[in-house]
């Protein structure tokens, strides 16, 4: 089973993250406003990339330094990185912002993270 060893310049260390490919069946977007009438403005849009979750599970570790790169990353727009498995096969994507990115600590003060990292294939 391949895992992600690294993605752009974050290696992580300790073990491997474990690899979530979500199949295409939910490929559908949407989001609703309200306009000032009252009226649902609503966009839909189909998604024709797969996402990939990244997953620390019980023991890839993310540590300080890894989880400040990882944010960092996060917040640079219209930005590809590449994710490299551990059979060294590649891939680009990008960081799905349409999903929330969750660093846990592993325990009060520690600073290791448990970490759920949502990607999309570019």
């Amino acid at each position: 089973m391949k895992r992600a060893k690294s993605i752009g310049t974050v290696t992580f260390e300790i073990n491997s993250l474990f690899i979530k490919e979500e199949e295409e069946n939910d490929s559908i977007v949407s989001e609703m406003f309200m306009s000032s009438d009252g009226t649902h403005i609503v966009f839909e849009a189909e998604i024709y990339t797969p996402y990939i979750t990244l997953s620390s599970k019980s023991h890839g570790w993310i540590n300080e330094t890894q989880r400040l790169e990882l944010v960092s990353m996060w917040k640079q727009l219209d930005t590809t990185f590449t994710l490299t498995y551990t059979d060294n096969t590649t891939e680009t994507v990008r960081f799905a912002r349409e999903k929330k990115m969750q660093l846990i600590p592993i325990s009060e003060g520690a600073e290791l993270y448990r970490g759920l990292i949502p990607l999309a294939k570019v």
